[in-house]
């Protein structure tokens, strides 16, 4: 009797895809599975070897077995959703101001001779902006497929939402850094509500008793960083309307608050002591430089001293549970460490030392009671790439290749010199995603392959922008923040990097995408704005600064991805209409008129955001990058269409994160960006400071 036949009331897998299809993971995935660890996969033996099937029995028998970082149904990374409104909440999230029991391993990454272990606990984090529960079992996250506040069990690898917004098409509100009380029972986070601001807000680790702890009109932007001991308040950082920031208590039980300092717009990175009498905080020192110092301040306001002077930039401060050590992020030694400084009576101890050196972009989460130190990792990867396309037949001559080699998974939104013989583009640098030196301009010429590098004086080079030369290829346009955090458009001279500002925008203004007249004489860009909830195209004069509005709409549609026409008479931009949840291509004219839609894409087909869209170098037809969910993989592919309208067709390139489109002035060069940049893992050190008593009989427990 054959195997099939021996369970005739449970109904095989017979495929490669269906296994795929039951386990919610790719075919490459499964099959390693089954060599590496014994997935249960059966064959036919009258048959060739790649015919099989396997019983969901035990299937699930195997995953039962298997370590408890398997999460039956894992959610797929958000950044490889073509989501609306995932990307309606990120668009938001780039004008707030914020920087940056036992578990099983899923893998052991280093352990040194006294017995110190990082591991990893999450392979595929949707979030690491929050924190570990007190015990350890438990971490705080946002998750992005809604928004909402989530919890991950880090022993079973289950995961569950604290709130319930609803669906984005439901709701725009999200939630950011929760951190979880000292009895366990609570969570504080931000939360970004209906009316576009931000409120500090508690809700039960079960979901229980949601509720506002603090509004205020005056509060831009709120973020909480941990509880006072007792759990009777909240210590948060405040970003006021009139751009200072305060490092506040915030009462828990009825949302009173206390200063306890005021800055000016640097934000600070905070921490509470085990015994609730100082505060550890990260503060830059100097406006024109991004590095670090930090600094202890007694919750009384008796004191404050400096805890770590060093050239070096030293940050995100988290107190060790004995109240004894700080542990920081320092790049002393080159890379990115974890270091450790002793502390008594409110005083700096002897020098840090390093614990853990080179650990990439990691973004510290906190301490559980029992000394483990968790912390996310950034691991996305984007590059810039170079095809050859013969736009006559609509063929792909050459392959897509990278355009250069250096700081691979660091490089994004390339643009052609006017004259072609060079090519520029954004790359990543150290550890932080923001502040100066983070991201430099770096130009590389065509014909001999040399580069070189420019670091604009600016706090931060726009995170989802392009880089548009001038028409006489002696400057760049782009969109960032100047030295005291304003927004704005700035324009970078090609030579010496020398920074002029072109547009600053007012409290509430933002701007994200930009282009130039083919004359040089005006800009056309893309804003958006909180208290008039609009998303607009504005074209600005350059001699007189004069504005005119090209075209509105409301929010919670937006205008992404702005192109204007080689000619200068046409500009084509993308419409995110969030309550039909569908991306349209529109072309209007560029002294303003009604646009005309080219095509639409329902969810989950879209068009691609954020540079996904450019014109032929005649003008007569418009670039586009098509995107279609593919499991876990938004692949994008390349079309085109008329200017006029019609039929699109395909161009025969694909590839995961197409974005940021030029042509090479021969039209037959095309350069994009590709690749994800915000992938994540959630990683813990083990055994690196010395046990207390305390932590010792915990331990036990």
């Amino acid at each position: 009797m054959s195997e099939q036949n021996s369970r005739p009331n449970e109904k095989p897998l017979e495929s490669w895809k269906e296994i795929a299809g039951y386990l919610k993971r790719d075919v490459r995935t499964v099959v390693r599975w089954e060599k590496e660890e014994k997935l249960p996969v059966r064959r036919h033996h009258h048959k060739s070897r790649s015919s099989v099937y396997a019983y969901p029995s035990e299937l699930e028998a195997w995953k039962a077995a298997r370590e408890p970082g398997f999460d039956s149904a894992p959610p797929v990374p958000p950044w490889r959703r073509p989501a609306l409104g995932l990307t309606f909440a990120m668009l938001l999230a780039l004008v707030s101001v914020a920087s940056s029991p036992v578990i099983n391993p899923l893998r052991v990454a280093a352990q040194d001779a006294d017995g110190m272990v990082a591991r990893r606990v999450w392979e595929r984090a949707a979030d690491i902006t929050g924190g570990p529960s007190p015990d350890g079992r438990y971490l705080t996250y946002v998750d992005w497929d809604t928004g909402d506040l989530a919890l991950r069990d880090l022993k079973t690898g289950k995961n569950r939402r604290l709130t319930n917004k609803g669906s984005w098409s439901e709701s725009t509100e999200f939630a950011l850094y929760p951190t979880i009380s000292p009895s366990g029972k609570q969570v504080a986070y931000t939360w970004f509500n209906k009316d576009f601001s931000y409120d500090l807000r508690l809700v039960g680790l079960d979901g229980s008793d949601p509720r506002v702890l603090y509004r205020n009109e005056e509060v831009e932007y709120l973020q909480p960083a941990a509880w006072s001991p007792d759990g009777e308040h909240i210590l948060a950082t405040f970003s006021r309307s009139d751009r200072t920031n305060q490092i506040v208590l915030v009462s828990v039980a009825d949302g009173s608050v206390r200063v306890l300092k005021t800055l000016d717009w640097r934000w600070p990175g905070t921490s509470f002591s085990p015994d609730g009498r100082t505060i550890a905080y990260s503060f830059p020192p100097q406006e024109d430089s991004p590095n670090r110092d930090i600094f202890l301040l007694a919750t009384d306001g008796s004191r404050e001293v400096p805890l770590v002077t060093h050239p070096a930039d030293d940050r995100s401060p988290a107190w060790a549970p004995d109240g004894k050590r700080i542990v920081f992020a320092s790049d002393r030694t080159g890379t990115l460490g974890a270091w450790v400084i002793q502390v008594a009576e409110g005083k700096p101890q002897g020098a840090a030392k390093l614990v853990k050196p080179d650990m990439g972009r990691i973004v510290p989460m906190g301490f559980t009671e029992t000394g483990s130190y968790y912390y996310g990792l950034s691991t996305g990867m984007k590059d810039v790439y170079v095809a050859t396309l013969d736009l006559k037949t609509g063929k792909l001559l050459t392959p897509s290749r990278k355009a250069t080699q250096r700081f691979i998974g660091s490089n994004y939104a390339p643009a052609w010199s006017p004259d072609g013989q060079y090519l520029a583009y954004i790359s990543q640098r150290g550890h932080s995603r923001f502040g100066q030196g983070s991201r430099i301009i770096s130009i590389r010429s065509v014909k001999t392959g040399e580069e070189r590098e420019l670091s604009p004086n600016l706090n931060r080079l726009g995170h989802r922008m392009h880089l548009p030369w001038s028409p006489d290829g002696r400057s760049f346009l782009v969109n960032g923040q100047d030295k005291k955090n304003r927004w704005g458009i700035f324009q970078i001279d090609a030579q010496t990097g020398d920074v002029t500002t072109i547009v600053q925008n007012e409290p509430g203004g933002y701007t994200l995408w930009v282009a130039c007249s083919p004359d040089g004489e005006a800009i056309y860009y893309t804003g958006f704005h909180v208290t008039s909830k609009s998303s607009r195209i504005l074209v600005r004069d350059l001699q007189t600064g004069q504005e005119q509005e090209l075209y509105r709409v409301a929010v919670p549609s937006f205008v992404s991805t702005l192109a204007l026409s080689p000619d200068g008479r046409l500009l084509a931009f993308v419409l995110m209409d969030y309550t039909t949840r569908s991306t349209a291509l529109m072309v209007m004219p560029a002294g303003g008129g009604e646009p005309r839609e080219l095509l639409r894409m329902q969810e989950p087909e879209h068009i691609a955001l954020f540079g996904g869209i450019t014109w032929t170098p005649d003008g007569r037809e418009v670039i586009f990058g098509k995107g279609r969910k593919l499991g876990e993989v938004d692949t994008t592919e390349l079309w085109r269409i008329s200017a006029q309208g019609g039929e699109a067709q395909r161009l025969g390139l694909a590839i995961d994160g197409l974005r940021h489109l030029g042509f090479h002035p021969d039209g037959r060069q095309i350069a994009f960006s590709a690749g994800s940049p915000f992938g994540s893992e959630v990683w813990v050190m083990e055994n690196f400071l010395p046990k207390s008593d305390v932590q010792t009989a915990r331990l036990e427990e």
